[in-house]
Parts: structure tokens; sequence; C-alpha cells
């Protein structure tokens, strides 16, 4: 089975069909960028009221990028938490099964096909993005990097949507499963991070001579652990993306590579971890 069959199977072409000729598709898409649109003009409009100030598209363009990956975090489980188990609910999964597709063609093509109305409503504002650029203002690199973090949490979290999904044979618990798994992931590691950079001040405190300046972090034999865990925090990046800086802890903290890649490899592996575990766990459904 080469690659092209993987992608191109009947599974992706039927929920694309079923998607697209839904009447509810245009109407979503309309209202979502009629809503992106009124936050965008809106923030200009008061921008450009305001006496002696003049509109930072930054802020727009900011404003844009978090309203985005919000609605990546909060769509994107409900999406995949029930590609399997809703099958198992219609009472269709049997039919599934009797096809000549693998195990790996009907994950794939249900986790893309359940991934593609959020990729669509994303590629649907880049319009707006356009209005930002126009004014200037925002690096172009910083625009691709953003778009770069919504593909990689979009495809990860949509990967654990759909592993949960072969486990749990509710849809709505599946859901619920999937949403508290992103949210406590997201939370401890949060935790954790602040956690052990409360740790390394502390300590660098303690340790600092009176009328001397404050060490800086990278002194510390933790903060490799701490650079670690901030480059596989979600929220560190974005913020790191905004700042266009190698570390959220201040210029010259730290020496090491841009932090970004390593998000985009770690993220990467995890998702195809998730969907490895989905196929397994989806073979012994297969086998039962």
């Amino acid at each position: 089975m080469n690659l092209l069959q993987l992608f191109t199977n009947p599974v992706l072409g039927k929920e694309f069909r079923i998607r697209m000729r839904s009447g509810k598709t245009p109407w979503i898409i309309s209202l979502y960028l009629a809503a992106l649109a009124l936050v965008v003009f809106s923030i200009m409009y008061f921008k450009e009221k305001e006496a002696y100030s003049s509109t930072n598209y930054f802020e727009i363009f900011m404003c844009l990028s978090i309203l985005q990956y919000g609605l990546i975090i909060f769509v994107t489980p409900g999406l995949t938490a029930g590609v399997i188990s809703g099958e198992r609910e219609r009472q269709t999964l049997s039919l599934l099964l009797t096809t000549n597709l693998s195990p790996l063609q009907i994950i794939i093509g249900k986790w893309l096909s359940a991934l593609s109305f959020i990729l669509l409503l994303i590629f649907a504002s880049l319009p707006l993005y356009s209005i930002v650029f126009l004014f200037g203002g925002i690096d172009p690199q910083q625009w691709l990097k953003i778009f770069g973090v919504y593909m990689i949490t979009i495809l990860a979290i949509g990967s654990v949507g759909v592993c949960v999904s072969t486990l749990v044979k509710r849809t709505g618990a599946a859901s619920v499963t999937t949403y508290a798994i992103v949210f406590a992931y997201t939370a401890l590691l949060f935790f954790i991070n602040a956690m052990l950079y409360d740790i390394i001040n502390i300590d660098l405190a303690e340790k600092m001579i009176p009328d001397d300046s404050f060490p800086p972090l990278n002194s510390h034999p933790l903060y490799s652990w701490l650079h670690a865990l901030s480059c596989i925090n979600p929220v560190n990046i974005v913020v790191m993306v905004f700042m266009n800086e190698k570390s959220i802890f201040g210029n010259g903290a730290s020496q090491m590579s841009d932090p970004y890649w390593w998000f985009i490899l770690y993220y990467g592996l995890i998702t195809i971890i998730m969907l490895a575990l989905a196929v397994f766990f989806f073979r012994r459904v297969q086998i039962k």
C-alpha cells in the first residue's frame, strides 16, 4: 500500500461529500468569518477613535491568532472523539469492518475527515489576515509560525480524540475524556513549568551575593529541564512567537536552538504515537 492509497480511500471521500453537501456548512463558515471580521473591524474602529494614538495592527494579529487557537482547542476534541464511537452508536461499525480497507486506512480516513472542517475554517480566514498585512507591522515569519502551531496542534489533538474514540464506546463519554486529557495535560504542564521556574529563581536568589546582580537563569543546573518543558508548552510557544524570542525568560536566558522546531517535532511524534495506538486498539475491535 503506497501513500496515495492511504490518503485516498473511500472513508475519506465519503466523509468529505457528507460534510460539504450539508446545508449547515456554508452557514457555519459564513458566521465564523463574520464573527472574526466583526472583531477585527471593531478593534480597528475603536483604535482609530482614540485620540493621540494610531492603530497597532500587531494587536489585531494577536487577537485573531488567539481566537483561532481557542477555536482549535475547543472544537477539535469534539470533532474527533466520535469518529469511531459514533459508528458503534449508529451500528455501522460492523459494516465498516467488512470492507477491504485496512485499520490504518480507516483510522487515517476518519482522522483527516474530522479535521478537514476546522482546517477549512482556518484557511477561509486568510483574507482577514491579509487585511492586517496590508497595513504592515507584522513579520511574515511570525504568521507562518502561528499557522504551523495551528496545524500541529490540530493534528495532535485530533489524534488523541481518535485514539480515545477507539477505546470509549459512547461519543459523549469519548468527548468528555478527550477534553479532560487535553486540558489536564496543558494545566499540569503549565503548573510544573511555573513551579520549576519559581524553584530556580528562589535558589538563585539565595545564592546571590549582596550588592551583586541577579545571575542568569541558564546558570542553574535545572535550567535545561525548564527549557525543555517550555519547548513543549503550547502557551509558551505562542508567546515566544508573538515576542519573536527564543525564550520567554528574557534575552540571553537561552542560547539553545529555536524551541519552535522542538515543539513541532514533539507534537508530531505525539501524533504518530496516538494514531499507532488507535490502529492497534481498532484491530482488537476488528478481531472481536
